[in-house]
C-alpha cells in the first residue's frame, strides 16, 4: 500500500510549488507542520480541509513525495470526518540543523526559503493531493518593498528573550519561547518584545527578563540579530523595549546603559524616527534605500524625547485572558490601531495564567497554554482573511503555529491590492 501511494505520487502531474510558496496554493484548504514546545519538539500535523471531497489520509514523510518515489513515510493518520484537526506525532525534531547553511558562522547562507526534510502530504484514493514542507523564511520581506511597515502583517514573539534561564521549579511558568533570536529570525520572526533588567554594570549586567525574573543576557541576543541582518539584506526588524522590570527603580543612568549597548551593536543599521512620516510608516523599500533596517521602540517618554533615533513604543494590545474562547473573540475583533506616534501596533496572541488558574489547573503551564492557542490561531487569522486587519501578531512558542506563512500570504494579498 505504501509503495503504491508513493509510485502514484511520483507520476502525478501537479503544480510544482517552490519552497517559497505557502499553503494558500493548496486546492483543498490548509495543511502544514508545526513543532511542539516539549523537550523533543515533536512534529505536529495540522489540517483544515475545505473542499467537497477531502483527503482520506495524511502523511508525515521524510522528503517530498511529490518529487521522489523514495520519500519515506514516517507516520500516517486517517482524519475521517474530522475536516479541521491537529495531531502530534511521536517523531522528534530536536537538534535539527537549519537548512540553507543558516548557521551563525556561515557568511553566505541561501536567502531563498528552505525546506527541512519533513513534509506533510494529503492523499485521496491513493493519489497525492498536496504536500508541504516545514520551512524557514529568512528573506521573506524582500517581496514587499511597496508595503508600509504599519500596513503589513508582521510575525512576532511575546517575551522574545525568555527562552532559557529562570529557576527550575518555575521555568515552565516563565519561559515563553524555545529559540534564541538567531533562530527566530531565520524562521521569519521580525518583531521582538523585550523586557530588560540590570543586574550589574553594562554590558554584562544587562539581561532580558520575564517580569522580575532574569532569563538570558541581552548583548548576545542583540548580536545574533545584527549578525542575521548582515546576511539577509532586505529584512527589517522591530525591537520593542517594552518593560524595565528590574530593578524596580530603573534609573535614567540604567536607560543610558541600555541605549549605549543598542547603539554600539546596531550602529548605522538603526532607522531613526522620521520627522515627517506617512501615518502608516515608511515603505520597506525606504528602509532598503537608507541601509537602515532596525526600528528601536522604547517605552519611556523622556528617554525617547531625548534620543533622536528611538521610536515611541509600539501600541500593545494585551487582553490578559485565561480562556481560549475569550482569546478567540479578542483576536477576531482587533483591527489595526490608529497611529499614535508609532505607526505599528501588536496584538499579544497568548493566554495568560493568573494565580487562580494556576491553582485550579496545576498542569497548565505556559507550554500547555501555547499548545491550546497555537492549534487554533492560524485558522482564526485565515478565516475570512481576518489577518488583513492585523499589523503585528506576537505569540508564544511560535514554531507551534503557522504565523510566518500566514503573514506572507496576507502580505501578498495586500501587495496585490496595492499594485492594482
Amino acid at each position: 500500500m505504501i509503495h503504491t501511494i508513493l509510485t502514484i505520487v511520483f507520476v502525478q502531474t501537479l503544480v510544482d510549488l517552490t519552497t517559497a510558496a505557502v499553503n494558500s496554493h493548496n486546492p483543498c484548504g490548509q495543511l502544514y507542520l508545526t513543532q511542539s514546545p516539549n523537550k523533543s519538539k515533536h512534529v505536529q500535523l495540522n489540517w483544515n480541509f475545505t473542499c467537497d471531497n477531502p483527503p482520506d489520509t495524511i502523511l508525515l514523510t521524510l522528503g517530498d513525495p511529490k518529487k521522489s518515489e523514495n520519500a519515506k513515510i514516517l507516520y500516517r493518520i486517517f482524519p475521517g470526518a474530522v475536516s479541521n484537526g491537529y495531531h502530534q506525532t511521536d517523531y522528534a525534531f530536536r537538534d535539527v540543523q537549519l537548512p540553507g547553511n543558516w548557521t551563525e558562522e556561515n557568511p553566505n547562507p541561501d536567502l531563498e526559503a528552505q525546506c527541512f526534510d519533513y513534509y506533510i502530504a494529503s492523499v485521496r484514493n491513493n493519489e497525492l493531493v498536496y504536500s508541504q514542507c516545514l520551512s524557514i523564511q529568512p528573506a521573506w520581506m524582500s517581496n514587499f518593498g511597496e508595503l508600509r511597515i504599519g500596513d503589513m502583517m508582521i510575525p512576532g514573539t511575546h517575551n522574545s528573550g525568555a527562552w532559557r534561564g529562570a529557576p527550575l521549579l518555575i521555568r515552565n511558568y516563565v519561559l515563553n519561547q524555545d529559540r534564541h533570536f538567531w533562530e527566530q529570525l531565520v524562521y521569519g520572526i521580525r518583531y521582538f518584545d523585550i523586557r530588560t533588567g540590570r543586574y550589574g554594570p553594562s554590558p554584562d549586567g544587562l539581561y532580558i527578563n520575564h517580569a522580575f525574573i532574569k532569563c538570558t543576557e541581552l548583548v548576545p541576543e542583540l548580536e545574533r540579530a545584527v549578525n542575521f541582518l548582515k546576511k539577509s539584506p532586505k529584512e527589517v526588524v522591530v525591537l520593542n523595549f517594552h518593560q524595565f522590570p528590574y530593578p524596580s527603580d530603573f534609573l535614567i543612568s540604567h536607560h543610558l546603559e541600555v541605549l549605549d549597548v543598542i547603539a554600539t551593536i546596531f550602529g548605522e543599521l538603526i532607522y531613526p524616527l522620521p520627522r515627517l512620516m506617512h501615518r502608516r510608516g515608511p515603505k520597506l523599500k525606504e528602509f532598503w534605500q537608507s541601509g537602515k533596517r532596525v526600528i528601536v521602540s522604547y517605552r519611556n517618554a523622556n528617554v525617547v524625547k531625548e534620543t533622536s533615533w528611538l521610536w515611541p513604543p509600539v501600541r500593545r494590545d494585551w487582553g490578559n485572558i485565561q480562556q481560549l474562547d475569550q482569546l478567540e473573540r479578542y483576536i477576531k475583533t482587533k483591527t489595526v490601531a490608529p497611529p499614535n506616534g508609532n505607526p505599528m501596533s501588536v496584538v499579544m496572541a497568548e493566554l495568560t495564567p493568573n494565580y487562580a488558574s494556576v491553582l485550579k489547573h496545576v498542569t497548565r503551564n505556559l507550554k500547555d497554554l501555547a499548545v491550546m492557542v497555537n492549534r487554533e490561531l492560524s485558522d482564526w487569522l485565515r478565516d475570512n482573511n481576518r489577518s488583513d486587519n492585523a499589523n503585528i501578531i506576537a505569540t508564544d512558542f511560535f514554531t507551534g503555529n503557522d504565523i510566518v506563512n500566514v503573514a506572507i500570504e496576507t502580505n501578498f494579498r495586500k501587495l496585490s491590492r496595492h499594485l492594482n
